[in-house]
């Protein structure tokens, strides 16, 4: 086995333990596993003039430019265990599938490419890693964020995106009872407490970025991930993903709630006899019956939705950006009591979706208008400390 480590360091901005190592290239693909390029927020592979010549170079037996992985974070704390013990220390590095590529997918694309075609390394030739061991969560986005800081960044997105796949188990952890899924598995939210890692992360960059727009070529998400999230200090960053997790857990909470609030508001049997009802046969008590049927049928998966997630993660950044916190954990906590009383529809989701299907897609992006209407309905909820009804709220949210 050539690994090794060559030393030891600290990023004395996030007082992070840094370990140089290097290897054989084979060492290298075993360490990041085989499911490296499979993370459904990783880029895609590249096909830059600039990566074929780095092909044939690699082919040539050039050295590649170091490849900066990040320990996951659930193992931090055991790989920290062994910092004084190189021998121990190598053993647990090179361990396969402890680690997430923070800089060097492209080259891991093209030396797992030139050796399914047939190329056989050298076994001499070597691959340079740098290992971030970084157990506060806060620290290590900020050094994803600065991580390409003067060159073709990741971008946010995605690089939020890996962040919380790296943190899944550490998240899962600090708000309880909760399961959170990968989309690309193939796995459905079927139930409360069962969230999608990308809805998690998307809703993260909105707190960050106190903005609903989530395209990440858009010039605007551009402009505000340059002047919001890579300006802000590690200290902020840290403070933002406290206040994030806080807010889940009063979120999670008040999601199990809904969920068997509106669940139990939905009549199946009810919902289809009315459906074989001719629409002129029908009473207008019993068309509004039917309407309101229609919400509450899939109105036990709102809140955990993206759309929603974003649309309330950024309400709240707007108004701490205000400095009324305060009035958005009294919401909350109203909230969470309303849903315990015997309050019919406490989200106002009826008026909602007849709100919602009033946007015109002819005039406006629809995935785009429903984030900014529920970024505005949750912004008026929260103003008023919970005291205006949501029915209300998503009236005032479109004047």
């Amino acid at each position: 086995m050539t690994f090794s480590i060559l030393g030891k360091t600290k990023d004395y901005r996030t007082d992070t333990n840094v370990i140089y190592c290097k290897c054989s290239i084979s060492e290298y693909l075993h360490l990041v596993g085989d499911d490296f390029e499979n993370f459904s927020i990783q880029r895609k592979k590249e096909n830059h003039k600039s990566y074929q010549r780095l092909k044939d170079d690699l082919k040539a037996g050039a050295l590649l430019p170091s490849i900066t992985l990040s320990v996951k974070h659930h193992e931090v704390s055991n790989t920290l265990a062994f910092l004084d013990s190189d021998i121990e220390l190598e053993t647990q590095l090179s361990r396969s599938g402890i680690v997430d590529i923070l800089d060097g997918l492209q080259r891991t694309y093209i030396i797992k490419e030139l050796i399914e075609s047939g190329h056989e390394f050298n076994a001499n030739q070597e691959v340079l890693l740098e290992y971030w061991l970084e157990p506060d969560m806060g620290k290590l986005i900020y050094r994803m964020i600065v991580l390409n800081a003067g060159q073709k960044a990741m971008s946010m997105r995605h690089q939020v995106e890996l962040l919380f796949m790296s943190l899944k188990e550490t998240i899962a952890e600090s708000v309880e009872d909760i399961e959170i899924y990968i989309e690309k598995d193939g796995v459905r939210r079927t139930q409360s407490y069962k969230y999608s890692l990308g809805t998690l992360a998307s809703s993260y960059q909105a707190l960050i970025t106190k903005s609903t727009e989530i395209d990440k070529d858009n010039v605007i998400s551009k402009a505000l991930t340059k002047e919001t999230a890579m300006d802000s200090s590690g200290d902020e960053h840290i403070e933002i993903i406290n206040r994030y997790i806080n807010l889940f857990r009063k979120v999670k909470v008040i999601d199990h709630k809904a969920w068997d609030h509106y669940q139990s508001l939905y009549d199946s049997r009810e919902h289809d006899e009315l459906k074989l009802m001719s629409s002129s046969d029908m009473t207008d008590e019993q068309q509004n019956r039917l309407d309101k049927l229609k919400v509450y049928k899939n109105s036990k998966v709102w809140l955990g939705s993206e759309n929603v997630f974003i649309g309330l993660f950024c309400a709240v950044a707007q108004l701490v950006d205000t400095n009324r916190e305060d009035r958005v954990n009294s919401a909350l906590d109203k909230l969470d009591s309303l849903l315990d009383s015997d309050y019919e529809d406490p989200f106002g989701l009826v008026v909602y979706e007849s709100t919602k299907s009033m946007i015109n897609p002819r005039k406006s992006n629809i995935g785009l208008a429903t984030r900014k209407l529920i970024l505005n309905g949750f912004k008026e909820y929260f103003r008023d400390e919970g005291e205006t009804p949501f029915v209300n709220c998503w009236v005032q949210a479109v004047d």
